[in-house]
């Protein structure tokens, strides 16, 4: 583990993808916030029927556990053609974001993941092949405060495939789904939490696959 840095994680549902190198603590804090997050959406309703009800429970999980919503709203559904392959999509967004780090990591991120079977198996079956996934890309601000955006995506195609992210779908023949939500971390709201996250991490087991990039 010593010549490799974290480059994000698979956990359920969701990819995160971080900026630099996050804090251990910020790390795990973010993955067992998403984890629980998750698990309580899917308790409240069903991932793949209910999606926008699924995200705002989701959401709400999240502000529950010290994170601020950016406006108090998720974005409304955009759709998106994706005329290469989705990964190749999830860089472009990256791109635009106004911190030109984030297509950089997303880079490192996937290509850690394309690496590792495991975590593409089980995003796949996760998400039943891209009909629902989310991409969280993880940075800090100046003042060091942890910020993530949710890409809440459903890929609509006529074919599913293994290894959904990297496939190359023909011009037109894909289209991408997107709701978005923009938070920023209270860590001293998060650690009045920590007794109720870990009796909820100890009831509630769902895979994580820590992806890690090569040094330079």
């Amino acid at each position: 583990m010593s010549n490799t840095l974290p480059s994000g994680v698979v956990t359920g549902p969701n990819l995160i993808s971080s900026v630099g190198e996050l804090t251990l603590q910020d790390f795990d804090d973010l993955t067992n916030c998403t984890h629980i997050a998750t698990r309580s959406a899917d308790l409240a309703h069903n991932r793949f029927a209910n999606s926008q009800y699924w995200l705002e429970e989701y959401v709400r999980t999240l502000m529950f556990l010290g994170w601020s919503l950016h406006e108090g709203a998720i974005t409304t559904r955009t759709r998106f053609d994706v005329p290469g392959n989705v990964a190749d999509f999830l860089v472009r967004k990256a791109q635009a974001l106004s911190d030109s780090r984030q297509a950089n990591a997303m880079i490192d991120t996937l290509d850690a993941l394309q690496h590792d079977a495991d975590a593409v198996r089980s995003l796949d079956d996760e998400s039943l092949k891209g009909r629902r996934f989310q991409v969280l890309p993880a940075c800090y601000d100046s003042s060091r405060n942890l910020h993530i955006a949710v890409f809440n995506l459903e890929l609509v195609a006529s074919t599913t495939k293994s290894g959904f992210l990297f496939w190359s779908w023909e011009n037109q023949s894909a289209n991408l789904i997107q709701r978005s939500a923009f938070l920023k971390l209270n860590r001293a709201i998060l650690d009045t939490k920590r007794p109720l996250m870990e009796t909820k991490l100890r009831e509630q087991v769902m895979k994580r696959f820590t992806l890690r990039k090569a040094r330079p």
